[in-house]
């Protein structure tokens, strides 16, 4: 079971988009089926209630609410409803920690000793644990899944579930045994290891460490940091951070289904103390359908300056605070009483969000029923612009050139003029097409983006050629 610097002034806040609301988008006949989706899911895992919100760059085009937040007084879920986000909370530590390189106030490659010295790690030097801030951040360190001091916390979980332990609170190790419990840790697996493709050695430890590294680097408290830095320039105004008094007067209920009995029990508050970087975070749906519309903002000066585009896209490509689930990045989240779920594609600009307060539900089958019915919506074929191709490409250095032009509402290249039949290029989608084949071989074009989503480059016979 998964446990889970600077400021910026308020007028700041004020540029980043708000995510706004419309299902115009979407005909009558897809929302209806993501409704029946949603609602199929609610009961397949007893899971007292459901919110899901769909986005599509800054617009939300399909939310549901289904259930009750709290089962007892009937309390409605709604897309503004706080729920425990559990791991989650890693990509809000994750982008922390991008900001923090941006500032050149730390390094990808800083040895995590240079902060939290109380880590001995696999290093016989005094001043090098051997751990990198990118390892941590990318589960690549090798290091346990958790803390040794985490001891009485699985204890209090497997006893909740096992013998019908009657606490109210079950507590994460506090930041002082974690941090006592750091010189007995030593590497688990190899470090980057190869394992198959979507795989890591997932280490909330891990986190944990990155976090109390980023707060000292930074020199401000982490949760301070998160809510000043991110939470507020990004508009999510019901996202912070799981207190006792937060749970108890806000949050959704978590809950366990007793099979047997075919009940709700109540699980449980999780009090995260040193889980708190890696998941003691709440939120809501339609502030994490903000969160994900940030994912795609391009080319704008004040969100390059609270993030810039390459960071981002390096923590996307590099898995730093995300799983990579091609095409998708995903992150889920996960404690007794809550499961849920952050998904989004980059390159079409669609995500959604998935909150639960259930203690099991499989998230692969409803992103398979959504994505059925969602992506050929926003992949269907566009009518072509031809023309956009247009234009003499050269080699660098000036040792060849080639044009690509159009005739007849075709495609052509003048690559191999003269010795080759002139006949149009082939469509294979996403700026790709093919040239004259003979058996198994034909040529390739790959025509790639500039920044501002114009033609600026082609790869062809394994070359890069620069449009002109």
């Amino acid at each position: 079971m998964k446990t889970i610097l600077l400021s910026f002034v308020a007028l700041f806040g004020m540029t980043i988009p708000s995510v706004c609301q419309s299902q115009d988008l979407l005909n009558d006949s897809t929302s209806r089926q993501l409704k029946i989706v949603v609602e199929g899911f609610k009961n397949r895992y007893h899971s007292p209630s459901i919110v899901v919100v769909i986005v599509h760059d800054k617009t939300i085009i399909f939310s549901e609410s289904e259930g009750y937040t709290d089962v007892n007084n009937k309390i409605q879920a709604t897309i503004d409803s706080k729920y425990p986000i559990l791991s989650v909370t890693k990509p809000f530590t994750a982008t922390m920690f991008m900001q923090l390189y941006q500032k050149n106030i730390v390094a990808l490659d800083d040895d995590v000793k240079k902060y939290v010295p109380e880590f001995k790690g696999s290093s016989n030097l005094a001043d090098k644990s051997g751990t990198t801030l990118l390892q941590l951040a990318t589960h690549t360190s090798g290091l346990p899944r958790n803390s040794p001091a985490d001891i009485n916390f699985t204890k209090q979980v497997d006893k909740w579930i096992l013998t019908g332990a009657k606490d109210s609170v079950i507590e994460a190790a506090t930041k002082r045994e974690f941090l006592n419990s750091l010189q007995f840790v030593e590497v688990e697996y190899p470090k980057y290891q190869l394992l198959p493709y979507g795989n890591r050695h997932y280490s909330n430890l891990g986190y944990s460490l990155l976090g109390i590294a980023l707060e000292r680097a930074a020199k401000k408290d982490y949760a301070t940091y998160i809510v000043n830095n991110i939470c507020k320039p990004l508009k999510l105004n019901n996202t912070g951070f799981v207190t006792e008094n937060t749970g108890k007067n806000s949050l959704a209920k978590g809950y366990y289904y007793d099979d047997s009995n075919r009940t709700f029990i109540e699980t449980p508050l999780f009090k995260p103390n040193s889980a708190l970087y890696n998941g003691g975070m709440y939120s809501t749906a339609r502030d994490l359908a903000k969160f994900i519309s940030f994912q795609f903002e391009k080319n704008s000066v004040e969100t390059n300056k609270f993030l810039s585009d390459d960071n981002k896209t390096m923590m996307q490509a590099f898995n730093i605070g995300w799983k990579s689930s091609y095409p998708f990045v995903t992150h889920e989240g996960a404690m007794l009483g809550y499961r849920c779920e952050i998904i989004f594609n980059p390159k079409i600009k669609i995500g959604w969000v998935i909150l639960t307060n259930t203690t099991d539900f499989d998230f692969s089958r409803i992103n398979d029923n959504i994505s059925r019915l969602i992506l050929p919506i926003f992949n269907k074929n566009i009518p072509m612009n031809l023309r956009k191709y247009e234009g003499v490409y050269k080699l660098t250095g000036g040792y060849d050139s080639l044009k690509i032009f159009t005739r007849n509402d075709s495609l052509y290249s003048s690559y191999l003029h003269g010795m080759l039949p002139e006949s149009p290029l082939s469509h294979l989608g996403e700026n790709k097409f093919r040239g004259q084949g003979k058996g198994n071989y034909s040529i390739g074009y790959d025509f790639i983006l500039g920044d501002n989503s114009e033609i600026k480059f082609l790869n062809m016979g394994q070359l890069m050629w620069v449009r002109q």
